[in-house]
């Protein structure tokens, strides 16, 4: 069934959502119906766009809820977009709405708006912060969400800080990482002296005036300083366990390339043994185009 749907990034992951998250689980649409047509308007549970405020240390981030259709509870994924946050991924939100998923997307303190300044090692703990708001008594029974069924699915610096997110939080259902970046790689590249690479990312760092307090030296000052352990999604792999863990990389990435950035990781956590992984290239660039 995967292979039927390959051409598009969307069916692939309502491919891959539906057997690794839902097993067991009844939706009231078909996968067909999903990748095609809105399900039955639900008049007392209609589908629906919420606007929201999540506080992380102290700061309001912006957010909405993509909010299924039906009483639910529903299983719920946080989207997480990457550096600076362009490709938002709406559409794979559409297409998990209409497969009876909600879907949030939410920017990270110091972006695009959000409150507080941006840094690289906030993603995961902003990311957490959303997950704790979604279990909330209340936030919870108000969005329909299934606290027993959430999961992340990030894209490109997104990808690692789900990587991240999901080896800190036992609670999570499945972990997606499109495109994933390896900080643990640019960390290298700027404690050998600098390369290409920081050289590169330091330059459109400056470039990026909607990520508050952010700059190339900024960015260089916390790849130097950090733990390494904060950075290597290579490391990450005894979080995951137990998890369902997918990756997909396209094949003419050339900002986080398989052979370098996918690949690795993929092979540190197949040593594991016991995280339910799925890796998947397949023909697309860096935001699968």
């Amino acid at each position: 069934m995967i292979k039927q749907y390959a051409h598009r990034l969307s069916q692939i992951l309502v491919v891959v959502f539906a057997s690794m998250l839902l097993s067991g689980l009844s939706l009231a649409a078909t996968l067909e119906e999903a990748l095609s047509e809105d399900p039955a308007h639900d008049s007392q549970y209609p589908a629906s766009v919420v606007e929201l405020s999540i506080p992380s240390a102290g700061s309001r981030m912006p957010a909405h809820m993509y909010l299924a259709a039906g009483a639910g509870p529903h299983p719920t994924v946080v989207l997480l977009h990457g550096l600076p946050g362009n490709e938002r991924n709406l559409d794979v939100a559409q297409a998990l709405r209409r497969f009876g998923f909600n879907t949030l997307y939410f920017h990270y303190r110091g972006a695009w708006g959000a409150e507080g300044e941006y840094r690289f090692s906030q993603l995961p703990v902003d990311t957490l912060a959303v997950l704790d708001f979604l279990r909330d008594d209340k936030q919870a029974e108000r969005l329909r969400v299934d606290r027993k069924a959430l999961s992340v699915l990030g894209h490109s610096l997104g990808g690692y800080a789900a990587l991240a997110t999901g080896a800190r939080d036992a609670q999570l259902r499945c972990v997606v990482a499109l495109s994933p970046a390896n900080l643990g790689l640019w960390q290298a590249d700027v404690d050998n002296g600098g390369g290409t690479t920081s050289l590169r990312l330091k330059a459109y760092a400056d470039e990026l005036f909607m990520l508050e307090g952010f700059t190339g030296d900024r960015l260089e000052e916390e790849l130097a300083f950090a733990d390494v352990s904060l950075w290597d999604t290579r490391g990450f792999g005894p979080g995951l366990r137990g998890k369902s863990v997918l990756m997909m990389v396209g094949q003419q990435d050339q900002v986080t390339p398989a052979a370098t950035m996918f690949e690795p990781v993929v092979a540190a956590y197949k040593k594991l043994g016991d995280i339910d992984l799925t890796a998947k290239t397949i023909s697309g660039d860096h935001s699968f185009s």
